[in-house]
């Protein structure tokens, strides 16, 4: 077929104006992708993306914050090190990173005492921190530790029996004091009397009373009192059937305890057998619970009632057990989660509350908070590792202390991508790569070459 001169012209004009438009496309990509970023994180548990949290947290950090990183060139984890803290970098100017390699600078390695490679040490006005893993909650709270400018305090009373932040019994709270303080708290185990000479002007602090096991003087009880009068925030631990003589506090606080102890027969599904375990799965609409992934076990628990009194109080009702629980007033003694019933003549039926937080402004700048729990065991060594009880935990104390924007930094763990087949899977894998695969490309390229043949 013959062209015309003319419509030679207009093809050629056709083709001048694509390609004109084609470089300008290229450049205004060019142009666009220099001065603005975007990224998608498609990864199962979001693992290359920062939570919120931590994105606020960079966002307001006021003071400079020095992160030397202690790795070799070349090593497996250098790429890794980077990425991390390149999305740190894109959300604060206040950060300043350095790479070190350790061969290089052996006495900066002996003055930061650097134990491993990818160490990395995080600086501020409050200090140096060391983080020994690529982790966003090792980091960030790091970060968090080394620009507070106050470091928040948990004193823990002691004197009445209480749990040891520092002892090393199932009944204890060691491991909950370790992620305390790496998290940057200052943790004191005080009586009340010394707790009550504390200067906390322009300190955040917190009294804990970890599951008293004895009576406590009148002396201390009026100092506890005077204490909550005057704003202080407080995290009450209590056991059932315990008699503490905290009465006057529950009636300052207008909570009343449920006696007996709580029965949840849905313990059963995770194979427990004693009755006196609770599986929580019913959350307030809090920060604190927000924080928490999953279900948080609570062991040999009793329930908690708000009086009818008239109060000052912003109260959240934060957990609450099942439908099907109850609170047992009889004795359980030997007693198998199987054989053990409830009575609606002396058991009281659930739901129940088993924790609540209580919130009121004391000046325009500070508020008074207080967290009361049904159970003390949760964050004992013997069970803060189970389910989600030390997100719980820990979100709880942030929230005490008004470290908001601490409560929802998340752990980021890889998920199981194994992928486990059984022998006649395999088998059907095999025979399909080796036959199967083969044989359609053979049957394709007879089918195509059958259809040209007969044009």
């Amino acid at each position: 077929m013959k062209m015309s001169k003319q419509f030679k012209y207009q093809h050629r004009l056709q083709q001048i104006i694509f390609y004109i438009l084609l470089l300008v496309v290229i450049i205004a990509v060019a142009v666009l992708s220099h001065r603005y970023s975007f990224e998608s994180d498609w990864t199962a548990n979001q693992r290359h993306t920062l939570s919120s949290a931590t994105t606020e947290l960079l966002q307001t950090l006021e003071t400079p914050v020095t992160i030397e990183v202690f790795i070799s060139p070349g090593h497996q984890y250098q790429s890794a090190a980077e990425s991390l803290l390149k999305r740190y970098q894109q959300h604060s100017q206040q950060l300043m990173v350095s790479f070190i390699d350790p061969v290089s600078q052996p006495q900066r390695v002996r003055e930061l005492d650097i134990q491993q490679q990818a160490e990395m040490v995080v600086s501020g006005q409050q200090g140096q921190q060391h983080v020994y893993d690529l982790s966003e909650q090792s980091l960030s709270n790091a970060i968090i530790k080394v620009s507070r400018s106050n470091l928040p305090e948990l004193i823990f009373i002691t004197g009445h029996g209480e749990r040891d932040i520092a002892g090393d019994g199932a009944f204890d709270m060691s491991l909950w004091g370790q992620q305390l303080i790496s998290t940057g708290f200052e943790v004191k185990s005080l009586s009340m009397a010394e707790a009550m000479q504390l200067d906390s002007q322009d300190k955040k602090i917190v009294l804990v009373i970890a599951s008293s096991q004895t009576t406590w003087p009148q002396s201390d009880i009026v100092q506890l009192q005077s204490w909550l009068q005057q704003g202080g925030n407080l995290l009450w631990l209590s056991e059932p059937d315990t008699d503490t003589g905290l009465s006057a506090i529950s009636e300052q606080l207008n909570l009343n305890f449920v006696p007996g102890t709580m029965v949840d027969p849905n313990a059963g599904k995770l194979g427990l057998e004693d009755p006196r375990f609770v599986i929580v799965t019913d959350y307030a609409n809090h920060p604190v619970t927000a924080a928490t992934s999953s279900i948080t076990l609570m062991p040999e628990a009793h329930a908690i009632q708000l009086s009818a009194a008239e109060s000052n109080w912003q109260i959240t009702q934060l957990m609450q057990s099942q439908s099907d629980s109850w609170s047992e007033l009889g004795d359980m003694t030997g007693t198998s989660l199987d054989e053990l019933r409830f009575d609606a003549e002396i058991d009281i039926p659930g739901p129940l509350m088993l924790s609540v937080l209580m919130e009121k402004p004391v000046s325009s700048t500070q508020k008074q908070r207080v967290a009361v729990f049904g159970d003390g065991d949760f964050v004992s060594d013997l069970y803060l590792g189970t389910a989600a009880n030390l997100e719980l935990a820990m979100a709880l104390t942030n929230w005490l202390v008004a470290e908001d924007d601490s409560i929802d930094i998340p752990v980021i763990k890889t998920r199981d991508n194994q992928l486990v087949l059984s022998e006649h899977q395999s088998l059907f894998i095999g025979i399909g790569f080796l036959l199967g695969l083969p044989l359609s490309l053979l049957v394709i390229g007879i089918s195509i070459w059958w259809i040209r043949r007969r044009r």
